[in-house]
């Protein structure tokens, strides 16, 4: 089975490692990728999440500010092995679509990890409206033109 990660993708991931290494773990979890498709600031999620009415500034600094890249290789926990394949599987329609972080975003959202939902819940998320605007157009949510 071949994985087509958009670019917007590989930069969270890439991010969600540099935050699992910034706090000494040697797992990427769900919290990390969460955090990386956020501080990534891709302009079509933002817009997304701003038309919900949540601002990322409203979320902790460590979500927000992460290094674009990391060095070194972190494996995924189970959970985040389960939210990739979740991601994987809402890009499967149209065949051969990439998996975006708005797939990413979503995957996370519906993994229900621990961390990650009570970073969410604080944040004022509404699942339900989030799923309705990200399943609408998750494959042009990050998508570069």
């Amino acid at each position: 089975m071949s994985i087509n990660l958009a670019d917007d993708a590989i930069h969270a991931l890439n991010r969600a490692a540099a935050a699992a290494a910034r706090e000494r773990r040697d797992t990427i979890a769900p919290g990390h990728i969460l955090a990386g498709i956020i501080s990534q600031r891709d302009p079509d999620l933002l817009r997304v999440l701003e038309q919900l009415g949540l601002d990322a500034q409203a979320l902790p600094e460590s979500m927000r500010n992460l290094p674009e890249t990391y060095e070194g290789h972190l494996p995924f926990t189970p959970a985040s092995h389960d939210v990739l394949a979740a991601a994987v599987g809402f890009a499967a329609e149209p065949e051969g679509a990439a998996t975006t972080s708005g797939h990413l975003l979503l995957a996370v959202v519906q993994a229900g990890d621990p961390e990650s939902r009570a970073a969410l819940e604080s944040w004022g998320l509404d699942e339900a409206a989030l799923e309705r605007a990200l399943g609408s157009e998750p494959s042009g949510v990050g998508v570069e033109e």
